[in-house]
């Protein structure tokens, strides 16, 4: 199922502040880097690595990186999480909260939309592994190709 850049955009937007792991496809390389999404623009990503901000451009025509939230799937979610949204005045709030929280929810792009009630992570725009879990993996392969 192909996701095109600008409903990367618009999922993306929902996860402002969360963690990416970022694997660059213009060089011969599996090395990850773990960033935070601290903005994003008509055409790019802004995600912050080691305290430096950078725009990374999505295009439908030239795809330069992969890029995948850092979330967790529903069933990590506990039962403090759950009262607390439950709680919540508006059940409408309850979906960003889960998201605020890294959380991944099923998506909405537009009505009849084909890529509704998918995963983030079905649309292969999430990771479930933690961010030390990327990091030990790229230490690995740093090993075994080094």
């Amino acid at each position: 199922m192909y996701v095109k850049s600008a409903e990367k955009l618009l999922i993306f937007s929902r996860y402002i502040g969360q963690q990416v792991v970022i694997r660059s496809l213009s060089i011969d390389d599996n090395d990850e880097t773990i960033g935070i999404l601290t903005g994003i623009k008509e055409n790019a990503l802004l995600i912050s690595i080691d305290n430096v901000n950078r725009w990374v451009p999505l295009s439908d025509e030239l795809e330069l990186c992969d890029i995948k939230l850092i979330l967790k799937p529903l069933k990590r979610l506990t039962s403090a999480i759950i009262d607390t949204a439950n709680s919540l005045p508006v059940q409408a709030f309850i979906t960003p909260y889960y998201q605020s929280l890294g959380f991944d929810m099923p998506v909405y792009i537009a009505p009849g939309h084909p890529l509704n009630c998918n995963y983030v992570v079905e649309l292969n725009l999430a990771d479930y592994r933690t961010s030390e879990e990327i990091l030990n993996s790229t230490k690995q392969l740093m090993l075994v190709h080094g």
